[in-house]
């Protein structure tokens, strides 16, 4: 009797700790994607700052006006590439992100299947004599809140927009 319960017990665990991996492994796709998205952010900040340092200096250094105007023109231009390439960057980034998640959507969902797939198979051997007890412990602890519940939903209806 007592093997019956450790295999619940194991059973219940490798799902709990399946969840837990989950879990870490969604946080850690989380942190990965975050610390990309801070040095390309970075970088592109580095970027911006030498592009106006260049662009400041030749701005010093305009004699008349149609350089000036020159100047404008190939500035806007190199802004206008410097916009595009960002967004072809972030365009990157999200493809990147959402491939993590899902390798981890697939990889822990596999996993998470088969643990629980385990726990049934566990369920699927218990004694009936056992699991009765069970099912009317859960009917008593549980089914308190679902009368509340039904009572509740019935005395106030839905509400209509």
């Amino acid at each position: 009797m007592f093997s019956f319960f450790e295999q619940w017990a194991q059973a219940g665990k490798a799902v709990v700790e399946a969840q837990l991996s989950t879990a870490q492994a969604y946080v850690q796709a989380s942190a990965d994607s975050g610390a990309s998205v801070l040095a390309w952010q970075l970088d592109t900040a580095r970027a911006a700052l030498a592009a106006a340092t260049v662009a400041g200096n030749q701005l010093l250094s305009v004699k008349d006006t149609q350089a000036l105007l020159q100047l404008s023109r190939t500035q806007s231009q190199l802004a206008i590439e410097r916009i595009g390439a960002y967004g072809r960057q972030a365009k990157d980034v999200a493809q990147e992100t959402q491939e993590k998640f899902d390798t981890v959507t697939k990889g822990e969902f596999a996993a998470s299947h088969q643990k629980f797939g385990e726990l049934l198979q566990v369920v699927k051997q218990t004694p009936v004599p056992l699991i009765i007890p069970f099912n009317n412990f859960l009917k008593t602890t549980f089914g308190g809140t679902d009368e509340g519940y039904d009572k509740n939903k019935k005395t106030h209806p839905a509400r209509q927009a």
